[in-house]
């Protein structure tokens, strides 16, 4: 790999090692309050290897992983648009240096083993998976699950497929679903993340689909932004659409039809649908075309929103539960506005908040939200 910064990563580095204003939002500096945690911290770091020669060492190290790559940052960055300063870029640039060196934590070599052995960051069985058994076919729509769909929350492809199925839809799923490559990449291991990908590009191709919808925003954004710089290019021929922005669509065009139902509802938007993708509308027109629901807004919310962790893989501090952690940020956010319901886009998101503070309010996946009010 080139080590050497481009254009923008040097941008980044020189304009954001003297400025403090997304100090304030950065989900992990909230968690470890360590200013090497915060975005112009990691700056000065890098400053200092790329631009002062120095090595890297373990305490860089742990800073650079234990960013979230939620995009935070961007969001409250008065330059991003007119500078192109990209913090989570440039992480993800050190992290491939750092890996090309063979320097990334023990922690991470055995996430990226568990990954390739397992087909998950989670330590189960490809057996257990719900996609381990199922029967694939040709058909012109495939579902894509996702990894933490596909091991741990089962229900939410249980109302996806319900909703498909109550709908009409012809789809398919990929019998032992492979894994998309993005945490891979994320993490610093390109090259193999692309192994992954081209893996799946091609399982995907073979099954005829031309529209692609997945419950997974890591994935998601591979598909849109990823594929296509490692030469896998799905469109023109192939759509790719998150659950929410699909269900909104069958939604509009009367396929599916909803009972009365009733409350405050909020959408707890998606790092990686909504800041990087800017799919923001959707689960709220969907939500909107619900009888008697009452769609209400997190003080943080859309491109302002706060981490839901969905790329938040590591942490130095083994005492911290990252997903806690933010969860109860975004629970306090809920309360704060007397919401009854919290949809989520991801997950993650999901288990995060339900982690926090597992009675308090109802957490549901977009999909089973849906699934539950359908006539």
């Amino acid at each position: 790999m080139d080590n050497k910064l481009n254009d923008n990563n040097r941008k980044t580095i020189l304009a954001c090692r003297y400025c403090p204003m997304c100090r304030h939002v950065c989900s992990s500096e909230f968690i470890s309050y360590r200013e090497s945690d915060t975005p112009r911290g990691r700056a000065i770091l890098l400053y200092n290897i790329y631009e002062g020669g120095k090595q890297y060492e373990h305490d860089t190290i742990d800073s650079i992983y234990n960013c979230f790559l939620c995009g935070c940052c961007l969001s409250w960055c008065q330059g991003y648009e007119e500078g192109g300063y990209n913090i989570p870029e440039l992480i993800k640039f050190a992290r491939r240096d750092i890996v090309c060196q063979g320097l990334e934590p023990q922690a991470i070599k055995d996430l990226k083993e568990v990954i390739i052995e397992k087909g998950s960051i989670y330590e189960i069985n490809k057996s257990d998976s719900i996609t381990y058994d199922i029967d694939e076919k040709q058909a012109e729509v495939l579902y894509y699950l996702g990894t933490d769909v596909n091991f741990k929350n089962k229900e939410i492809a249980k109302s996806t497929i319900s909703i498909l199925k109550k709908s009409g839809i012809d789809f398919t799923i990929l019998k032992d679903e492979s894994d998309s490559g993005k945490i891979l990449d994320l993490l610093g291991y390109r090259q193999d993340a692309q192994k992954l990908a081209t893996v799946l590009y091609n399982r995907i191709k073979n099954t005829g689909c031309k529209l692609i919808i997945t419950s997974d925003p890591l994935a998601y954004d591979a598909f849109k932004n990823d594929y296509s710089e490692y030469g896998l290019k799905f469109l023109p021929e192939i759509e790719v659409m998150h659950v929410s922005e699909f269900l909104c669509e069958l939604a509009e065009c009367k396929k599916i039809k909803f009972k009365n139902s009733s409350g405050r509802v909020a959408v707890v938007d998606s790092e990686y649908i909504g800041r990087y993708n800017q799919i923001f509308d959707a689960p709220r027109k969907l939500v909107e075309m619900i009888p008697g629901t009452e769609l209400v807004e997190l003080q943080w919310s859309k491109n302002e929103m706060l981490a839901t962790g969905e790329s938040a893989f590591y942490f130095s501090n083994p005492n911290k539960n990252i997903g806690k952690e933010l969860g109860k940020k975004l629970l306090k956010l809920a309360n704060d506005i007397k919401v009854d319901t919290l949809i989520t886009l991801s997950a993650i998101a999901k288990n995060n908040i339900r982690e926090a503070h597992p009675n308090c309010i109802e957490v549901i996946d977009v999909a089973e939200f849906i699934a539950k009010l359908m006539v």
